[in-house]
């Protein structure tokens, strides 16, 4: 263990240091919320409207909803949990247009989905090329483009904890799997599964696939260079999928 020597503090007139830490306190914490509230009201601007949609699948259990993304103009990127052997599945925009979808490709050990909707006609996001972890530093602060059932689009302001490799059940819980994925904090619910997380250049570094169980306002992110895998595997025709 090492320990970092620096220089005593300097007297100074109008207080000793211990009196003038908490005001030193409060005032960085006011900077990094002013700092927060402009990224947030940035991205806001900046994060296309029509590049994020509800998903609502039927069979199996019943009914499921989530939140998805575009990566072309007819093909949407969700959460596979929600998808997976579902008879039906229909795509609605924030516009409140409703079109029939199929699952194209689906990986369980990912959770991660892509959906083709022919005459969709979308804004694709701007998807990370690569796994630079620069993009999504610890720290790092972004928004998390979550779409209500009603197909209203909540832009949530979100920090990234860490890069993490979790160690979870797929998504037919026959085999435990590693993911690359990001520990995010943030008001994650119902239906944020499949929800893009956007960096503060707006650029999607990862989706959402699950919430916290036993810490609030936890959540997790499989990374955007697992998405990309997916999507190399992409076909033409409906892929069959079985039920979770």
């Amino acid at each position: 263990m090492s320990m970092l020597v620096g220089r005593p503090d300097q007297p100074a007139t109008g207080g000793s240091p211990s009196s003038r830490r908490p005001l030193r306190w409060a005032l960085l914490a006011a900077a990094g919320l002013a700092l927060g509230l402009m990224l947030w009201g940035a991205l806001r601007e900046a994060t296309p409207v029509g590049s994020f949609v509800t998903v609502t699948a039927v069979g199996c259990s019943g009914r499921a909803h989530a939140s998805g993304f575009a990566v072309a103009d007819d093909l949407v990127v969700t959460a596979a949990h929600p998808v997976a052997g579902r008879r039906r599945v229909a795509v609605t925009d924030t516009a409140g247009r409703s079109r029939n979808g199929f699952v194209v490709a689906l990986d369980p050990a990912l959770d991660v989905a892509a959906v083709r909707v022919p005459g969709l006609g979308a804004d694709p996001v701007s998807l990370a090329a690569g796994d630079d972890a620069a993009l999504a530093p610890a720290g790092g602060r972004g928004v998390v483009a979550a779409m209500s059932d009603a197909g209203v689009l909540t832009r949530k302001p979100v920090e990234v904890i860490r890069r993490v490799r979790t160690n979870i059940e797929d998504v037919y819980r026959t085999a435990r799997v590693s993911r690359r994925g990001l520990e995010l904090s943030f008001d994650g619910g119902y239906g944020d599964s499949g929800a893009a997380v956007l960096n503060g250049d707006g650029t999607v570094v990862g989706m959402v696939f699950a919430t916290s169980r036993f810490r609030e306002e936890v959540g997790y992110a499989v990374r955007a260079v697992e998405v990309r895998g997916l999507l190399s595997q992409v076909a033409e025709l409906p892929r069959r999928t079985a039920c979770p």
